[in-house]
């Protein structure tokens, strides 16, 4: 007993001197300056110690399109620094800080493609300063270049990371809605489109640490210290579909090509939902190099007169009054009119206020009331607002589509558009889409309810919001019913009248018609103002289409627009569009063959609609046989894969690449002659090796032939050219439209 009763003093004991060790060191540290378990006289650095507080930057969240491919992502960069300070040495007393200028000026030059002399001088002049840059050349290097200024061992080189944001797929994939991100003081700040937008939620929170260092930097043991840890940004994912994006987009540069086109844009959407899988316009930019010559946002900020597109509203709003009969008779001449003090009303006598015509002045005579939509006859629709409804009553309708009033998705920037609708003319050129101005946006959500069950749906193109730490979504797109300005009956009715648009001998939108897919459709043709404000014979004009498909059904619908020379069969040339029709239907599973637009043959492909599997740390025969009916790329020359593109549980289907990695430092160069710019960047992905892209179209040439070993730093040069033929056959006669 009296031996453990001394264990435990011994212990009591020896709490009690060691707590007044601490007390003793606290007070030699506070009054005497001096660090009691180092001896180390403190005088010297409590004069110059400071509170430091250093940044703990949050990273940027990523941005994934509908299938899980990154759309933005954050790439590390480096930032140089030299320490010049006698008093930094390594463990063993080796020099912590430059010790040869020159030599070390010779070496960065060198790599960098810096001025040695300039390096230099910078070195030279800082003696006497703890640390300094080297100037722009020695900011935001690569992670190759620091690895092989690494390689040297330069003493007192060392680098601070940073970061810069990269867009794999850039120009092709909807620079205006993704925008783009710029480094402001060392933090990267969204400066267009969801990265400006989403801001916030991209951005994260820092997180910091603050504790006490003296002038060299050092830090003793017992000084305070705080530290706080960064919260990663959120993760974005958009309901853009990048493989429809790149069909649209492709489509829109070749029409600009094939029919010297000025401007062209367009949007894939889908009817129920409001989801946008596309968006497009050209010129465009991209958004890594910011080659930004035109600022606007074709789809929501231009304001355009529709042209004959616009001509369903009257329709639907005198079908939906219950005053419609498609099969009764009306006067197809020139309507020529009077006013009643308010309203236009038609008249045949020879004091009239003026006429309108149809295009070309073409009368048609004694017609039904469908045949004036499907032939798109001006003076029909000017009968509906003076023989079946009153031009307030098609004015409210316009209202209830939401026209003339902003659409709020998702923060694009939009014009809200504006009508005249004073004068009589006035009121009978704004049921065939002129003197008023609308929004693509505007169009695609009133739309909707025509495509539709009479519902009409908000597009939106943010899908969620991602906690990439968690998993927890934080925020989720939904469909949003803005108003119901028709009845089922009436969009249904509305569709059967569109689908003869296309499917009649007559209809202006016969060449819009796919083998093996029924296409409901809307085509315009509008003259565009002058700077005066006139319109000029033989100048400019927008070409549109507004369209859905199936007909039984319809799930997507696309708008597609064009500024071009005037050509009274540009509604003949429309195989970009017919390609883009085909390319959804096949993506999206609504069809199982291809028309080519040059052979006029079709062609069987099937096309599935599949889940990415994990393959990494397989072999590559079990990756293989896991990813049958895919076209599998396998790179490198190991036995088991060690990375995978697309991720696992990302959408692909079966007429895409995939991609096996297997070795991480080399592998044997594929031939991709005929590859797209979305296949080079999955390339890149997963490979990690630098590309140089030039042109559009298919990848024609490649700087590294197929079969040869492609290691890192090396540097892929790729040619992308239209092999498409743009010579299209000669049109003597056929149907146009009236707008």
């Amino acid at each position: 007993m009296k031996s453990r009763n001394g264990f435990i003093k011994v212990i009591i004991s020896s709490v009690i001197i060691l707590s007044l060790v601490m007390v003793l060191n606290v007070i030699m540290v506070s009054v005497f300056k001096l660090h009691v378990r180092s001896m180390t006289d403190l005088e010297p650095y409590v004069t110059s110690v400071n509170y430091i507080k250093d940044t703990m930057q949050a990273m940027r969240g990523n941005i994934y399109d509908a299938n899980g491919m990154t759309v933005a992502q954050d790439q590390s960069t480096y930032s140089i620094i030299c320490y010049l300070s006698h008093s930094r040495v390594n463990a063993d007393g080796t020099p912590a800080y430059v010790e040869d200028k020159e030599y070390t000026a010779n070496v960065l030059a060198s790599i960098l493609g810096g001025d040695q002399a300039k390096i230099y001088e910078i070195l030279v002049n800082a003696e006497g300063k703890y640390q300094t840059e080297i100037g722009t050349a020695g900011r935001q290097i690569d992670e190759e270049t620091k690895l092989k200024i690494e390689e040297y061992g330069l003493p007192g080189v060392e680098f601070v990371a940073s970061s810069k944001r990269y867009y794999p797929l850039g120009d092709f994939f909807s620079p205006y809605l993704v925008g783009f991100a710029q480094d402001e003081a060392g933090k990267l700040v969204g400066k267009m489109g969801v990265e400006q937008y989403l801001n916030d939620e991209l951005s994260g929170i820092d997180g910091y640490r603050v504790y006490q260092a003296d002038e060299d930097g050092y830090v003793l043991e017992g000084m305070s210290e705080e530290v706080k840890e960064a919260q990663n940004g959120y993760d974005v994912y958009l309901t853009l579909d990048n493989v429809i994006q790149e069909a649209l987009q492709t489509a829109l540069e070749t029409t600009m090509e094939e029919r010297s086109a000025s401007r062209a844009w367009g949007a894939v959407v889908e009817v129920k939902t409001g989801k946008i899988l596309a968006w497009g316009q050209v010129p465009t930019f991209n958004n890594n190099e910011l080659d930004i010559e035109e600022y606007n946002n074709f789809g929501s900020q231009t304001l355009a007169e529709p042209g004959s597109v616009f001509k369903v509203f009257a329709y639907a709003a005198a079908m939906n009054e219950g005053v419609y009969d498609g099969t009764a008779g009306v006067d197809s001449n020139n309507f020529c009119y009077v006013s009643d003090g308010t309203d236009p009303v038609r008249t045949y006598s020879s004091d009239s206020y003026g006429c309108l015509t149809n295009s070309e002045n073409k009368e048609y005579g004694w017609v039904e009331y469908d045949y004036g939509l499907i032939q798109s006859l001006n003076t029909v629709t000017a009968s509906i607002i003076t023989d079946l409804i009153s031009p307030d009553k098609y004015l409210d309708y316009l209202y209830e589509f939401g026209f003339f009033q902003k659409v709020n998705t998702d923060g694009i920037l939009e014009s809200v558009g504006s009508i005249n609708f004073d004068q009589p003319v006035e009121k009978l050129t704004a049921t065939y889409g002129a003197g008023l101005q609308v929004t693509m946006l505007q169009l695609l959500q009133a739309y909707s309810a025509i495509f539709g069950n009479g519902e009409m749906i908000k597009p939106y193109y943010i899908d969620k919001i991602v906690d990439p730490d968690t998993g927890s979504i934080i925020y989720e797109g939904q469909r949003e019913v803005v108003s119901t300005p028709i009845s089922e009956d009436t969009a249904q009715r509305m569709q059967d009248l569109l689908r003869r648009v296309v499917a009649d001998d007559a209809g202006t939108a016969k060449h819009y018609e796919v083998e093996g897919l029924d296409v409901i459709a809307k085509t315009g043709t509008q003259q565009i103002l002058d700077e005066s404000g006139n319109y000029q014979e033989g100048g400019d004009v927008l070409n549109s289409v507004m369209l859905a498909f199936p007909y039984e059904d319809p799930e997507y619908m696309i708008y597609y627009a064009y500024q071009s020379y005037y050509d009274r069969n540009n509604h003949y040339f429309t195989e970009p569009i017919t390609d883009l029709i085909s390319r959804v239907a096949l993506i999206t599973g609504l069809s199982d063959h291809v028309e080519d637009a040059e052979t006029n043959e079709t062609t069987a492909r099937p096309i599935e609609k599949m889940t990415m599997p994990n393959v990494v740390g397989h072999t590559v025969d079990y990756a293989t046989s896991k990813l049958e009916g895919l076209e599998v790329i396998t790179l490198g020359e190991g036995s088991s894969v060690i990375d995978q593109y697309p991720k696992e549980g990302s959408t692909v289907y079966s007429d895409h690449k995939v991609y096996i990695l297997t070795d991480d430092e080399s592998f044997l160069m594929p031939d991709i002659t005929g590859w797209s710019r979305k296949e080079v960047t999955e390339l890149w992905q997963i490979t990690d090796i630098a590309f140089t892209i030039n042109g559009y179209g298919v990848v024609t040439e490649q700087s590294i032939t197929p079969g040869a070993e492609v290691k890192k730093g090396d540097v892929i040069v790729v040619t992308f050219e239209d092999l498409k033929d743009p010579d299209a056959p000669e049109v003597s006669e056929e149907t146009e439209e009236s707008s």
